[in-house]
């Protein structure tokens, strides 16, 4: 594996357009995250349990998923490279994950103890800045997803997640599509017939 290859757009991803943060920024305030691999069918962390680790993913695709008491899967929302996974709830008040991140496509990642992260970052303007991008863009996308939730039939957000998603189509399976759209697989099926 090409570390610093892997490093370097890690942290061009993070600072975005206007190259605020820089890899020896990382270097210099001692950010040793860890550079990992996880396989289909892996957790980056686990529902229930501790989730100290922020996921900065290079390569591969996740999701969020939490199950009900009865065994009912509910998928939350899907990351991939390059992006960010990670529980913030349990991230900033050190407390367990309310859901599992599965990884669908094998991740390569770089992986921080938050908490070690945030502390020696907090005080750099340019992380700042590109850590409150990155969480614009989540809140922006989550936003747009509970109005979809809320507003749209289940084939207009079937067809809204496919044009949205094209590249997961052949990845992600019908019944996680059908979890994530708020519907049973079955009227996924007759949704997909209805639309040949």
């Amino acid at each position: 594996m090409h570390v610093v290859k892997q490093m370097g757009e890690f942290v061009e991803f993070f600072s975005g357009d206007n190259a605020i943060v820089e890899q020896q920024d990382f270097l210099k305030f001692g950010l040793n995250g860890e550079l990992k691999h996880y396989k289909k069918g892996q957790y980056l962390i686990e529902q229930g349990l501790p989730a100290p680790h922020i996921f900065f993913l290079t390569k591969g695709l996740v999701r969020y998923v939490s199950v009900s008491q009865e065994g009912k899967e509910f998928t939350q929302s899907f990351s991939s490279a390059p992006g960010i996974a990670g529980s913030t709830r349990a991230m900033v008040f050190e407390s367990s994950a309310l859901f599992s991140i599965e990884v669908l496509d094998d991740v390569l990642c770089w992986q921080f103890d938050w908490q070690d992260f945030f502390a020696k970052m907090k005080s750099q303007t340019g992380f700042l800045e590109a850590y409150s991008r990155l969480l614009e863009n989540m809140f922006a996308k989550k936003e747009a997803r509970e109005y979809y939730l809320l507003q749209q039939t289940a084939e207009q957000r079937y067809l809204e997640f496919m044009h949205e998603n094209p590249e997961l189509k052949d990845i992600v399976p019908l019944k996680i599509i059908a979890s994530y759209i708020g519907i049973t697989p079955i009227a996924l099926s007759r949704i997909r017939k209805k639309l040949k």
